[in-house]
């Protein structure tokens, strides 16, 4: 996906169809890219909203219900218009054992915003995620391509400072 994200959109661009178009040239079958395919909508559109979601369906020549399945099965996946930011916080144990829920009430009270929201502004989205692979780094974040660990809540205002 390309950082920052793009502006929430309800329809699939023209360009991102034809990159979709040139993508699905690469499958004996349509379904067979879906994951991928998906992906790509989503970084181009900032989100699976419902309207992009039905153009989508079409393209695939799939059920709408089977392309919903899939979105909302995965954490890759999002639903809701998210930040041009994702900071995505690690919950697994090693950054738990480590502190991570100070560092969640830090980013949520500099940013105004529970885990889960984006700002009113849409620059950040503050994103609880299982685990990051980062354990020699815990407590970790990554905020959109970038990792950082170990992070305390003291460097919150810092980090923000950078993408503001």
């Amino acid at each position: 996906m390309t950082y920052p994200l793009a502006p929430v959109s309800l329809t699939i661009p023209p360009a991102t169809r034809e990159r979709l178009a040139k993508l699905l040239g690469e499958y004996r079958r349509k379904p067979d890219a879906l994951l991928t395919a998906l992906y790509l909508v989503q970084a181009d559109c900032n989100h699976l909203s419902d309207p992009v979601l039905t153009e989508f369906a079409a393209i695939m020549e799939m059920p709408k219900s089977v392309i919903y399945e899939v979105a909302t099965f995965y954490s890759l996946y999002q639903t809701r218009p998210q930040g041009r930011n994702i900071i995505m916080v690690c919950q697994n144990l090693c950054c738990f054992l480590r502190g991570v829920d100070e560092l969640v009430e830090a980013f949520a009270r500099e940013l105004g915003i529970r885990p889960g929201e984006t700002t009113p502004d849409g620059k950040f989205t503050l994103r609880p995620v299982e685990c990051l692979a980062a354990c020699e780094r815990a407590p970790a974040i990554q905020i959109n391509e970038k990792l950082m660990g170990p992070i305390s809540p003291a460097d919150v205002p810092r980090i923000l400072a950078e993408y503001r």
